[in-house]
């Protein structure tokens, strides 16, 4: 294939960028190319089975090609999609879900469910630091030199001014800022060793010194989804779309049976889908590897004035709980699992499928992975009764999808 060939744009791929299909060629694939697009390509690579090209010029543009918004966009790694059109987004995810789905029987899947914002959107940003400039991961190559990040919202934009207003820290190698959307707190996560004074206009920061946080500046951070508030554990994982999240997990909590009593709670972090089935009165285990994530359930369940006599945190691999829980006959009406990008795993769901619950409510932030697991599921007489994608992360390639399953008759 030779450089600057006129190539027409069919599709749009997951984390691949435009897809052409000349005929008698492998797809060929473009960065920043989109659906009905007439291009032209240049600097083709052969691949096993596909053709990696980059896009040269834009014979004739697709109406849903917008001005990406960011400054760094096309250099910076962290979105793909600034210039195509949000509804073209919304209908490219749902599209995306289908496809990892194709193969298993399956509902009409949902529109996709928009996040309400689509700029200022992120409670957490993490920049590197190299000299004294900020740099965020590039899509190629070294870091990129920025001086904000757009999908900040602004409890964080407003936490790293006020620790740069003095100047970079010495010995600093990477800041995570995080600031919450529905209550008024910020917290500054460092990576390094900080060897200077702690100036008095910093927002609450903390380090992580042998393999612990430390506090520099005390202060904690919290977030409030829905009615309840939570503590952000320093270093811990939460949503970074506090808005979109509310959404997954009203979309949850209405996928629960009002029969369901016992309620697993598999990954479940802080809470976020337990706590308030927990306050409806539901008995809830949940399960959740990371210490700090554990305790912060807990927390949690003290900050809100939840009673904690039907509340089981666990904290323990999926596996090995699992394990423990088939010994002794555990049962669970619902079993919610929100598990990271690579899925359950097909030992795992063998386990939870074993537990035999009415329902299994499988949130996941990889459509593919969660084909894998959910087709196993399907084999052991569950059915998919509803598929709703979920814009967690807009102008990324990344989507959410809330599954609900129900057991056979």
């Amino acid at each position: 294939m030779k450089n600057r060939e006129t190539v027409l744009i069919e599709s749009l791929g997951n984390r691949v960028g435009g897809i052409g299909r000349p005929e008698g060629s492998p797809a060929i694939f473009v960065r920043g190319a989109l659906p009905g697009e007439q291009i032209t390509i240049k600097n083709p690579r052969n691949r096993k089975s596909f053709i990696e090209a980059e896009l040269d010029s834009i014979v004739k543009p697709s109406p849903d090609r917008v001005k990406p918004f960011c400054s760094y966009y096309g250099i910076c790694g962290g979105c793909s999609l600034q210039h195509l059109s949000y509804q073209g987004q919304l209908h490219w995810k749902r599209l995306w879900v289908e496809k990892a789905m194709r193969g298993l029987p399956i509902p009409k899947i949902d529109l996709t469910v928009p996040s309400p914002a689509t700029e200022g959107y992120r409670n957490k940003v993490t920049f590197g630091i190299w000299g004294n400039e900020l740099t965020l991961n590039a899509f190629k190559g070294d870091p990129v030199p920025v001086d904000t990040c757009p999908l900040m919202n602004d409890s964080c934009k407003s936490a790293m001014q006020s620790f740069l207003k003095t100047g970079f820290p010495d010995g600093i190698k990477k800041l995570a800022v995080r600031g919450s959307v529905n209550s008024n707190s910020s917290l500054i996560e460092l990576t390094g060793k900080h060897m200077g004074t702690v100036p008095a206009n910093w927002p609450p920061v903390v380090i992580r010194k042998e393999g612990k946080w430390c506090s520099l500046k005390p202060g904690d951070m919290f977030e409030k989804m829905g009615e309840l508030v939570f503590q952000i554990p320093y270093g811990g994982f939460f949503q970074v779309n506090t808005q979109a999240a509310e959404q997954i997990v009203s979309i949850v909590l209405n996928h629960v049976s009002k029969e369901s009593k016992k309620i697993l709670d598999l990954y479940g972090g802080v809470g976020t889908f337990g706590l308030p089935l927990l306050a409806d009165g539901c008995d809830v285990t949940t399960v959740e590897m990371n210490t700090e994530a554990s305790e912060g359930c807990r927390t949690a369940a003290k900050l809100n004035s939840i009673p904690t006599g039907k509340l089981h945190v666990i904290n323990a691999k999926d596996s090995t709980f699992l394990k423990k829980a088939l010994k002794k006959n555990k049962q669970f009406d619902t079993i919610i699992t929100d598990p990271p990008r690579t899925g359950m795993g097909l030992n795992v769901t063998k386990q939870l499928l074993q537990l035999k619950p009415e329902q299994i409510i499988y949130v996941s932030c990889n459509p593919f992975s969660a084909a894998r697991d959910i087709a196993l599921i399907i084999e052991n007489n569950y059915l998919i009764k509803q598929i709703t994608p979920v814009d967690m992360f807009p102008h990324t390639d990344h989507v959410e999808a809330v599954f609900l399953l129900e057991r056979g008759k």
